[in-house]
C-alpha cells in the first residue's frame, strides 16, 4: 500500500511539473513541434477516454481505473488547446480545419472550455459510481464529436 501511495504522489506532482511546463514551451517551439505536441496530447485523450466510452456504450466493462482515467481526462482537456497555436494550421499532418484557427476560433477555444468543464464533471461522477461516470461520459462524447465533425478534416 505504501508504494501505491508513493507511486500516487509522484504521478501527481510529475503531471503538476507538466501542467506548469507546457504552456511555457508551447510558447517557444515551432509550429512542427506544437503539432507533435497537439498529436500527442490527442493520443493521451483518446487512450484515456476509449475504455470510458466503452462501458457508457455497453461495450466493455467499467475500467478498474475509471476515476484516474476521467481525472487525467479532465488535465488534459486545460492542456490540450495549447497545440493550437497560429502557425501549425497550414501543417500537412495537421487535422484541423483551417476555420478553427479564423473564422470559428471563438467557437473552437469555447469547446475546449466546454470540454475542460464536462470532464471535472466526469471526473467527480466516477468517483460517484458507475452509473454516475455513464450518464456524464454522453455529454462529454457529445463535446468531442461535435468538435470534430464541424472542424476536424475527413
Amino acid at each position: 500500500m505504501r508504494s501505491l501511495a508513493r507511486t500516487v504522489i509522484a504521478s501527481t506532482l510529475a503531471a503538476v511539473i507538466l501542467a506548469a511546463a507546457l504552456p511555457a514551451m508551447a510558447q517557444q517551439a515551432k509550429p512542427e513541434e506544437l503539432l507533435k505536441m497537439r498529436q500527442g496530447l490527442m493520443q493521451g485523450l483518446r487512450s484515456q477516454w476509449a475504455p470510458i466510452a466503452g462501458f457508457a456504450a455497453g461495450k466493455a466493462d467499467l475500467p478498474a481505473d475509471a476515476v484516474d482515467r476521467a481525472a487525467n481526462l479532465a488535465m488534459l482537456a486545460k492542456l490540450a488547446p495549447i497545440g493550437w497555436a497560429k502557425g501549425t494550421e497550414a501543417l500537412p499532418e495537421a487535422n484541423t480545419k483551417p476555420e478553427a484557427f479564423g473564422a470559428k476560433s471563438t467557437q473552437f477555444a469555447d469547446g475546449w472550455k466546454s470540454l475542460a468543464v464536462e470532464t471535472a464533471k466526469l471526473a467527480d461522477a466516477a468517483k460517484a459510481g458507475p452509473d454516475a461516470l455513464k450518464a456524464q461520459a454522453g455529454n462529454v462524447g457529445k463535446l468531442c464529436k461535435g468538435c470534430h465533425d464541424e472542424l476536424r478534416k475527413e
